[in-house]
């Protein structure tokens, strides 16, 4: 009876656990929302999750932790933007341009909470900072086949234009989107279609 019992205790235990996960998470980005990230307290997030501080810390390190988690739920939407560019089936500046404004755009706009919480997190605590980087190296990756001429003593140095890329689109829109700096749409989306078709070119062509 053991045997057969404890697969099915195991499985509840575990939707327990990811539920739990969950609530915190919302109940966090709900509170990030309305008081910001450094206002936030572990103790507004345990109280609008109707939890306990042990609950928090079985789930999550501190504050900077949650945050981390938060952004890491939309890793795979991020994933699938750089991707839909990486497999352009012909690499113009007006798909570029195009890209940026249908979909890079909307990206930030729905992940505003998302972006903007993880920013400030990763500039209070250094292991956020350093998962950042990797996650900005994973998005680099996902321009794989643009870096393909770049192998062997210059893999590093197409995968850092990549990355350098990926990291001057972040800023950039995280100071207009985000923080609302006044900027020219279009000529932002100009400006930004110039730039990465003429990089993503010579990517594509190699060292």
């Amino acid at each position: 009876m053991t045997g057969i019992s404890t697969p099915a205790r195991n499985t509840f235990r575990e939707q327990q656990w990811r539920e739990a996960h969950d609530r915190y998470l919302e109940c966090a980005r709900e509170v990030f929302a309305r008081l910001g990230y450094h206002a936030a307290t572990v103790a507004d997030i345990v109280a609008a999750a109707n939890g306990s501080r042990a609950t928090f810390y079985a789930h999550f390190r501190d504050k900077a932790d949650i945050a981390a988690a938060l952004f890491e739920r939309i890793l795979p939407d991020t994933a699938a933007l750089y991707r839909m560019l990486a497999h352009f089936p012909e690499l113009t500046r007006d798909r570029v341009r195009t890209w940026l404004d249908e979909h890079v755009l909307a990206f930030w706009t729905r992940y505003a909470v998302e972006i903007d919480v993880l920013t400030q997190a990763v500039a209070d605590d250094p292991r956020v900072a350093a998962r950042h980087y990797q996650w900005g190296v994973d998005a680099a990756r996902e321009l794989a086949p643009y870096l393909t001429q770049w192998t062997g003593e210059h893999e590093q140095a197409g995968l850092t234009r990549a990355l350098l890329l990926v990291l001057q689109l972040e800023q950039a829109c995280y100071h207009w989107l985000i923080r609302g700096v006044g900027h020219d749409r279009a000529l932002v989306l100009d400006v930004l279609a110039d730039v990465w078709w003429r990089e993503l070119t010579f990517l594509r062509t190699g060292p």
